[in-house]
């Protein structure tokens, strides 16, 4: 029996009466656990507003603003203290100009617009996701997608982002809306390619283009870099030299490796091994593996049509092979719990309700800090020892069981090329 078709890229071609409708059901308990969900959250956040959207991220980005508007180096010093490798601003000189707009709000408009503009952007990356899937953009959408956003802030990953007032799910929703436009849109591409404008990690979507074969979108996309990147000398000339001089590879300006909220490959190593030159090849050598592993896997997957679990797999993989990936970068877990959803309503497999289980348990920190439950406790226990390594890079081996899980998938069920 096939997996279930995943429209992707040639759900554009389809006739919007070809497109399933969400079931009525699903309609109902989404809505009502969302509205619950919403409830829960606003109540918190009005009794300890600190600890919900504190949206410390967001105000180092309107520190970075005032320096663009000022006229002052956004790379020079950290944008908070004077330590170096703590508070540094590590995007591009395009994405400082970007948040230029942030130097004008304060109080309690710069709250507001933080967090209400971070929900929109999770409701449209849920959009996105659903509209890949080829649901129906009908009533019932309208009502799933906000209690569904609702739902997924109990996610941990997404829950940190909109606390913090991060940019990683404008990310995840521009990557999302080009990786579902159809591939003769003459614009798919140019999202992505904005996207790596403003955080380098998304440049993995140009190779997975490049890998599935649209050479015209991985183009498009490359053109897209380059002109944000154009933009960014035009604004912001020293500091442009300085970033792509090589300010953009210098690890000092993040951090050291064994950070324990390091949730990457590069971080569990230089946690377990240390952080020698040795350890840096074996990171390198490994991340190149994987990457392989992912392409090998997501081209599988798009070229029978499932270009959702196949984009999830790439964002998932991005996240593990990147230098640095702290919880809140992983935003992909909320695309992949409602294709995992999916799959188990349609599908109802052993294989998928324990991979949904597996990955709720580990993303979902937000459900457990409802019950007073220390999130970090339960997912890095035990702190020492050999077990350590999996207790305290749960994220990671997460990533591993997907890869396995993806492939065992393949092999089952052996699915069969679209027809034209």
């Amino acid at each position: 029996m096939p997996l279930p078709m995943i429209d992707g890229a040639a759900a554009a071609n389809r006739k919007a009466s070809q497109r399933r409708s969400i079931p009525l059901a699903a309609v109902w308990v989404v809505a009502v656990a969302g509205i619950l969900a919403g409830a829960q959250w606003i109540d918190h956040a009005v009794m300890d507003p600190k600890a919900m959207l504190h949206l410390v991220d967001l105000d180092a980005y309107r520190i970075a603003a005032n320096r663009v508007v000022h006229g002052v180096s956004v790379y020079d010093t950290p944008l908070l203290g004077h330590t170096r490798g703590a508070w540094e601003f590590v995007y591009t000189p395009f994405a400082a100009v970007l948040f230029a707009p942030l130097a004008a709000l304060h109080g309690l408009v710069f709250t507001l617009v933080g967090g209400i503009a971070n929900f929109l952007i999770l409701c449209g990356s849920v959009w996105a996701t659903l509209a890949i899937l080829g649901y129906r953009r009908d009533r019932r959408m309208l009502v799933v997608v906000p209690t569904a956003a609702a739902l997924l802030m109990f996610c941990e990953p997404i829950r940190q982002t909109v606390a913090f007032g991060q940019v990683n799910l404008l990310l995840l929703l521009l990557v999302l809306v080009d990786m579902a436009l159809p591939d003769s849109a003459r614009a798919k591409g140019v999202l992505t390619g904005i996207a790596t404008g403003i955080k380098l990690t998304p440049a993995f979507f140009i190779l997975y283009l490049l890998v599935t074969r649209r050479y015209r979108a991985a183009a498009t996309a490359t053109g897209a870099l380059a002109a944000t990147m154009v933009i960014g000398l035009a604004m912001l000339p020293k500091d442009s030299l300085t970033y792509w001089a090589g300010g953009f590879a210098d690890p000092s300006r993040v951090g050291v490796p064994e950070n324990p909220d390091n949730e990457s490959l590069r971080g569990m190593l230089a946690r377990a091994l240390g952080s020698s030159g040795g350890v840096e090849l074996l990171w390198f050598a490994a991340a190149l593996t994987l990457t392989a592993v992912c392409m090998l896997l997501a081209r599988r997957l798009s070229g029978t049509g499932r270009e959702l679990p196949a984009v999830i797999l790439c964002g998932i993989t991005s996240t593990v092979v990147s230098p640095y990936s702290w919880i809140h970068h992983w935003v992909w877990l909320a695309p992949l719990l409602i294709y995992l959803t999916h799959l188990a309503n349609h599908r109802r497999g052993l294989l998928t309700a324990t991979t949904l289980s597996v990955v709720f348990v580990v993303c979902s920190g937000g459900v457990f800090k409802l019950f007073g439950i220390d999130y970090e406790a339960v997912l890095y226990y035990p702190k020492h020892g050999f077990l350590a390594l999996f207790g305290h890079n749960a994220y990671i081996w997460l990533a591993v069981a997907l890869y396995a899980a993806t492939a065992l998938a393949l092999h089952r069920y052996r699915p069969k090329p679209l027809s034209a």
